[in-house]
């Protein structure tokens, strides 16, 4: 095979030639066009040029070159030449052509298992199996009209491993399967489990309460890692680490799923649990990443796995977790990386089929809006299948509550609404959501699933930007002096009275949702400095202790805004990251949770919980709809830049007053008002305290109730 040369077909019947003369010094004459193996014509040239070291031929056949042959140019000394047919996966043709609507991957039964893969291109796939305590196999699979190739196996083959060999383009290429449930250390080979057995595990469902809709959650984002990577556990960082009930620290503070429970919260965001490249599951403290760099989409990752050879411990220990959580009452939401995967050549959804799972530029190169060199997608049948496939699975055989999809403007809307109504179907109580940002892909922007669309996606939610840079300020690093509303820039006082409602009513700014229940209201999370490293910046004149308050302030506008509240890991007790805006692959010391800090601010973790409990117990912090905001929600400005906001019910009302400035001041009211909650938190009904003339301090938090 002549390696110095390239040929590809550009259009139906026309086909290039780069020959490097590094390898041939002279000029041919011409070319045969040879299919499988068999003559089929001499090529008419149409020209012939010269580039730098190639000599570039553009030649015309009059076959019809068709998919899943194997094609060959011979030139005049009778090298031989791979003809690059990828042209195909570039037309609307081969999209409708080419489709499947049933299971892929390994479909096992004790009695049986059938190996299906989608690889329409390919002239060839081979299985090379190794069955249990016994020697491999390959077996040649049957190719099927629509793309696929398959070959049922009869007899028990629970933990074989396997791979593909595929043929493509005369060439053989070794490739997992993309749709394998199961793999063994860092991703070496695929492996048959039976999903039954993760499956038969109870996902105790039964034990969660009633939620009734998105702004009943109240979200924590953590990273299983991140939960015990700091502590003393032989175990930390693991599935099983977290998973492990009545575990504290030398301060009798409780750690991994005992800290979690004591919060409070409704629900846990895992960060990504599904395969992901950078980590070796032999040795994972070596290094340090999120994990948002996925390889395999079926697959749970195996570096927080306590044997990651061992193809069904990875499973059971995930299923083992999540039961865990939902036994405690917590519902969780995995953290799922569909825009983009860590490397495209290695990967094996562009090893079975070249240039159809990743969305390309009119150019052919690789549309490139995630920053990661590479866009899925979406829109083509079977990438959105795969998609909705491995959520089905993680919903059906896991007992996943919901999906945060990482920026999921990547996406097509069409392919959100879907997932939205598939999984809806399953667990009427589903929660989505996503990054909705507005990323320069190579997608028409009324197709995105972006915050611009987000009155035709209304069942998604989307984490509010304006809300966090209204509240907090700025968050990308050069700007992260710039102050917010409770970081005491009081000009933003209209704009909070928008993002308090959800961004659903036309103030100051123009809506952004449907419903509240649309709005993810956030002011930290993974990405950027935490709240308290921008406090640090933005307000360098705050003592310690006005920094603890006002991240008291903002923690209390997140948890009762309406909206989904939404808080990361440690934001609760005011952890630093050192600084650092981009921690995804720095060390655990910058990236875990810090639990001697836990203990030495106590007081906050006390405040936090309150915030919950309220939130939990007040339902007038739940409305969502446009209408009902309208008519029972108003604001008044008070002195010194601060705010009160009224709920009017038919027998009652409540007042909530923010204050962002360090100065008191005296808040009148008509008749008297009992203090429910302020700066020390929940006011206990033994302590029960009115005022008319409510003095509110600086840099504070209240809520006062009376009756009509």
């Amino acid at each position: 095979m002549n390696k110095g040369a390239i040929a590809k077909l550009t259009s139906e019947n026309t086909i290039e030639v780069y020959v490097s003369n590094k390898f041939n010094n002279y000029e041919n004459k011409s070319f045969s066009l040879i299919c499988n193996d068999k003559f089929m014509e001499t090529l008419k040239c149409l020209s012939k040029s010269k580039s730098g070291e190639f000599c570039i031929y553009t030649l015309l056949t009059s076959k019809n070159i068709l998919v899943g042959n194997d094609y060959k140019l011979k030139d005049d000394s009778n090298e031989y030449i791979n003809l690059d047919i990828f042209y195909f996966t570039l037309k609307d043709n081969f999209y409708d052509k080419y489709k499947f609507d049933g299971p892929l991957g390994n479909i096992y039964s004790k009695q049986q298992t059938t190996f299906r893969v989608f690889s329409p291109l390919a002239t060839e796939v081979i299985l090379n199996i190794t069955p249990f305590d016994k020697n491999k196999s390959i077996f040649y699979m049957e190719k099927k009209e629509n793309g696929i190739f398959e070959i049922t196996l009869q007899g028990d083959y629970d933990k074989a491993k396997y791979y593909y060999i595929i043929k493509l383009m005369g060439e053989y290429v070794e490739t997992l399967d993309p749709y394998c449930f199961s793999c063994d250390t860092n991703s070496r080979h695929s492996y048959v489990v039976d999903v039954e057995k993760i499956k038969s595990i109870n996902s105790n469902l039964d034990k969660l309460p009633v939620l009734n809709n998105y702004n009943d959650h109240i979200i924590y984002e953590c990273s299983i890692r991140d939960m015990t990577s700091l502590t003393n556990l032989s175990y930390k960082g693991t599935y099983q680490a977290l998973t492990n009930e009545n575990l504290k620290d030398h301060n009798n503070t409780p750690i991994g799923m005992d800290y979690i429970k004591e919060l409070g919260i409704t629900t846990v965001q895992l960060l990504p649990i599904f395969d992901f490249q950078t980590i070796d599951d032999e040795h994972p403290f070596r290094n340090y990443n999120w994990g948002y760099d996925p390889k395999l989409f079926f697959v749970p990752e195996g570096s927080f796995s306590s044997n990651p050879e061992d193809p069904y411990a990875r499973l059971i220990e995930l299923k083992n977790l999540i039961s865990t959580f939902h036994k405690n009452g917590i519902r969780v939401v995995m953290d799922v990386v569909y825009n983009h995967v860590f490397s495209v050549k290695s990967n094996p959804l562009d090893i079975i089929c070249p240039n159809y799972y990743f969305r390309l530029n009119h150019d052919n190169s690789y549309s490139n809006g995630s920053g990661c060199g590479n866009d899925i997608e979406s829109r083509h049948y079977m990438v959105r299948k795969l998609i909705i496939d491995s959520l089905i699975y993680f919903t059906e055989v896991f007992g996943i509550d919901g999906y945060r999809f990482d920026l999921m403007g990547i996406l097509d809307k069409e392919t959100m609404n879907e997932i939205y109504e598939r999984l809806s179907s399953i667990r009427k109580d589903i929660i989505i959501y996503g990054e909705g940002w507005d990323l320069m892909t190579n997608l028409p922007s009324t197709e995105k699933a972006s915050m611009n669309n987000a009155f035709d996606m209304k069942n998604i939610g989307f984490f509010n930007d304006r809300f966090r840079d209204i509240v907090k300020g700025k968050s990308s690093s050069f700007e992260l002096t710039v102050k917010g509303y409770l970081t005491s820039d009081v000009n933003y006082i209209d704009g909070f009275k928008n993002v308090y409602l959800g961004s659903v009513l036309p103030i100051s700014y123009p809506p952004l949702f449907e419903n509240a229940c649309q709005s993810i209201n956030y002011v930290e999370c993974h990405d950027n400095s935490t709240l308290y490293d921008k406090l640090t910046l933005c307000c360098p004149e705050d003592t310690q202790q006005d920094r603890i308050k006002r991240i008291n302030i903002i923690n209390a506008c997140c948890m009762f805004s309406f909206g989904v509240p939404f808080f990361h890991m440690g934001q609760e007790i005011g952890l630093s990251k050192k600084g650092e805006t981009n921690s995804y692959n720095l060390s655990d010391e910058i990236n875990g949770l810090n639990y001697q800090e836990a203990y030495n601010r106590r007081e906050m973790l006390r405040f936090f919980k309150h915030l919950v409990e309220v939130r939990k117990r007040l339902n007038c912090f739940k409305m969502y709809t446009k209408e009902d905001l309208f008519e029972h929600i108003s604001f008044q400005n008070l002195e010194k830049g601060a705010i009160m906001i009224k709920y009017s019910f038919e027998k009652e009302e409540y007042y909530i007053i923010f204050n962002p400035s360090k100065e008191r001041f005296t808040c009148t009211f008509d008749r008297y008002v009992k203090v429910l909650f302020n700066n020390t938190g929940v006011v206990s009904d033994s302590y029960e305290f009115y005022s008319q003339n409510y003095l509110v301090n600086g840099l504070s938090v209240s809520i006062l109730y009376s009756e009509k």
